[in-house]
């Protein structure tokens, strides 16, 4: 029996399990659920360990810019190391908003630079739907009308003089629901999307659970 049929047999129980889900939440999920936990943790912690040692120990034999380069994150990973312990766990506060505070910029300049920036020049291309015709021109404006008719789905504070009020409610808020229904619209595709990925994932293992338990029996035959 060699590795790689060892390996065919273990990936085939482990894919049975998972999808034994199927009849509802069993031991045997469970196990295969807590073996993918493990090993993943495992598997990055291990990593992790090796890259920051391959990387900090010889940077700390180098000259005094690459040990304060160094020196930094490695004070922030120590830091952060005692957010474990509850009486030191205030040491890895400000760890922990450094990471925080550069997950959230790098958030929004990442929403900013590839949705945000990107959609209003689309928007506001008038020169390209006029050279496309009249479809490129319908589409154009339905996606300006879509568009601002979202962000203004978003739109939750009202005047407080009541004349102003109505107008807000009577313009504002139509477009508002108007866009909820685009966005709808939009949400319905991206599951549709991810459905449809799902689907093509759970195919593929089942047809590889299939070639292994014929490449199995094609095996204890022989």
């Amino acid at each position: 029996m060699t590795a790689d049929l060892i390996g065919l047999i273990v990936g085939t129980l482990l894919t049975l399990m998972v999808l034994s889900y199927i009849l509802g939440d069993n031991p045997l999920y469970r196990l295969a659920l807590h073996l993918l936990v493990g090993v993943t943790v495992g598997y990055g912690v291990a990593v992790t360990v090796v890259t920051v040692l391959q990387m900090t120990l010889p940077a700390l034999r180098g000259n005094s810019a690459d040990r304060v380069g160094v020196a930094i994150p490695l004070i922030l990973g120590i830091l952060l190391l005692f957010k474990g312990f509850p009486r030191w766990a205030a040491l890895g506060n400000f760890s922990t908003a450094f990471l925080v505070g550069v997950g959230a910029a790098v958030a929004i300049g990442g929403a900013l630079l590839g949705t945000i920036l990107p959609q209003t020049a689309a928007v506001g291309s008038i020169g390209t739907w006029l050279q496309q015709g009249l479809s490129g021109l319908v589409n154009g404006l339905l996606t300006a009308f879509g568009t601002i008719c979202a962000l203004l789905a978003f739109a939750f504070a009202d005047p407080q003089k009541a004349p102003l009020r109505y107008i807000w409610k009577g313009s504002v808020g139509l477009l508002g629901q108007i866009g909820r229904w685009f966005l709808l619209a939009a949400f319905g595709a991206a599951f549709g999307i991810a459905l449809t990925a799902s689907l093509t994932v759970l195919v593929g293992r089942i047809y590889a659970v299939v070639m292994n338990i014929q490449q199995l029996l094609a095996w204890w035959g022989g």
